[in-house]
């Protein structure tokens, strides 16, 4: 009876903890379960954050990578080309002289015959490069065709000219290769060259600088010197291309180029006696400038004998209140003061310094 009576109490109890066991498992494999999904999904979590941390991180140091490389060549490209010009464009070689120039000449004539007048311009001038403004500027001035067209259209006529290899344009302008100077001048003829160095003459005359005295206007000068020269400015029936040579003379004054300001001025000075007369106004204010040149240059005797000609032209051709006179007379005040002293009003010649020490 006992054991019937402690059999059933004995599953019972057994039941009982069974169940109880089995729910303490499930509830201990729960909460194992639930701490591990927790720890997988931290570490997941946790992965993901490091992934997507060193993806940045990777990004970002491949993107500084490059910048700081980028910089790096900039840095040895400059200090590769420090102190040297800027890298020129890679541009097309030059057409080369043409072998039958005078055959290439009568051909642009024909097909082209503004283009053929733009190279007998310049053919007359100097054979340094003329400023492609020169012309621009003042194409109104020139008889047709090359008098007709327009400043947006004078790139096809140097188009026409550098092809065929009669002229180059380059940074200073255009410039045309002395066999093909040769022989247009040599197709002209006398007359002809005369005409076209007349127009020229006009062209240059009309682009010079307004300025003689600031440095700013110094190269413009120099680039047109020699075209001025070339125009026959010493022989020229021109007002303006006679100022513009006037005004050349002064700018290499104020540039300390005493030298060829002499050069120049006295082969206008020559030149316009010849032509115009030594009373004209344009031959004595030539002959001013040459006084000042030979002042620069040290050579005050000559200087002061021109001037004493030329103030005594000009009192008489213009008047002693002329502003041209004054400025020749104050010039030559300036010389006398240099070389002793000013003339006494009795016109007695003052004595030098160290014979009035002398005799005291």
């Amino acid at each position: 009876m006992l054991d019937k009576v402690g059999s059933p109490a004995e599953d019972g109890s057994l039941d009982e903890a069974g169940s109880r066991e089995e729910a303490g498992s499930v509830d201990e494999a729960d909460s194992v379960n639930e701490a591990d999904s927790a720890d997988v999904a931290g570490s997941v979590d946790e992965a993901d954050s490091a992934d997507e941390a060193g993806s940045v991180d990777e990004a970002g140091s491949s993107l500084g990578a490059r910048l700081r490389r980028r910089q790096i060549d900039e840095q040895s490209a400059r200090s590769t080309t420090d102190g040297l010009a800027p890298a020129v464009p890679r541009q097309r070689d030059p057409a080369t002289v043409p072998g039958d120039i005078g055959a290439a000449i009568e051909t642009l004539g024909e097909q082209n015959p503004a283009a053929a007048q733009l190279l007998c311009l310049c053919a007359v001038l100097h054979k340094a490069p003329v400023p492609v403004d020169v012309f621009t500027r003042s194409l109104g001035r020139l008889p047709r065709p090359l008098g007709g067209v327009a400043p947006f259209q004078f790139n096809r006529l140097v188009a026409a000219l550098v092809e065929p290899g009669l002229a180059r344009r380059g940074a200073d302008g255009l410039l045309v290769p002395e066999p093909v100077r040769t022989a247009v001048r040599d197709d002209l003829g006398e007359a002809a060259s005369a005409v076209c160095r007349s127009y020229a003459g006009e062209l240059v005359a009309a682009a010079v600088p307004d300025e003689v005295e600031a440095s700013t206007s110094w190269p413009r000068w120099a680039a047109l010197a020699p075209h001025l020269i070339a125009s026959d400015a010493a022989h020229s029936t021109d007002q303006a291309l006679r100022t513009a040579a006037c005004r050349l003379v002064e700018s290499l004054l104020h540039r300390g180029k005493a030298r060829p300001a002499r050069t120049i001025a006295a082969e206008l000075h020559r030149g316009w006696r010849d032509v115009l007369g030594s009373d004209h106004p344009d031959t004595l204010r030539c002959a001013h400038e040459l006084s000042r040149a030979l002042i620069a240059a040290g050579a005050l005797l000559p200087a002061r004998k021109l001037l004493d000609d030329t103030v005594d032209r000009l009192v008489t051709r213009l008047g002693s209140s002329h502003p041209q006179t004054r400025v020749a007379a104050e010039t030559r005040r300036g010389v006398l003061i240099r070389m002793g002293g000013m003339p006494r009003p009795d016109g007695a010649r003052p004595k030098a310094a160290h014979r009035r020490r002398k005799q005291s």
